[in-house]
């Protein structure tokens, strides 16, 4: 069972979520704007990694192709001419980059996600506007109890 919990304000709602971070409940909060305490994300170097296989990647598969798969010389060039890999190399670099970026944002925001169950409970409407909101997991009786330690607003058991 999960409850939700509205706080009157940024403070209390961050306070209310350490205590109960502490008292290892899962907590999640839902808020007007963002809390300065946001988790780092592994997005940024999954990018970099992508980045950089796509750019590797692509220079191998031309050396490859132009050198030992079909090694046609045209112009007199050395066997790896490697000026003219660049450009496809980059695109790739970039390509394999920005995939990882939109695959690497939808999961760490555990995307695409329609429906909530939190969404049926009447306080959380105001979570975009202004309501300092949070849900509690766990034991129900002693998450229940816990909550109302910390003297929310209003207490809500989220529907299952």
């Amino acid at each position: 069972m999960t409850w939700l919990a509205a706080f009157a304000s940024e403070g209390e709602l961050k306070q209310a979520a350490g205590e109960l971070r502490a008292q290892e409940f899962p907590v999640e909060t839902y808020t007007p704007k963002p809390l300065e305490e946001a988790p780092s994300s592994p997005v940024p170097i999954v990018i970099f990694i992508a980045g950089m296989v796509g750019l590797i990647g692509g220079f191998v598969a031309q050396t490859y192709a132009n050198t030992w798969s079909w090694p046609l010389n045209a112009g007199g060039r050395p066997p790896i001419s490697w000026p003219s890999y660049i450009v496809i190399a980059f695109e790739l670099g970039i390509l394999f980059a920005v995939c990882a970026g939109f695959f690497g944002f939808l999961i760490a925001c555990r995307m695409p996600r329609l429906y909530e169950k939190v969404d049926e409970c009447p306080a959380f409407r105001s979570a975009s506007r202004d309501g300092w909101l949070l849900t509690v997991g766990g034991d129900p009786l002693l998450s229940r109890r816990a909550l109302e330690r910390l003297r929310p607003l209003l207490i809500e058991e989220v529907p299952q």
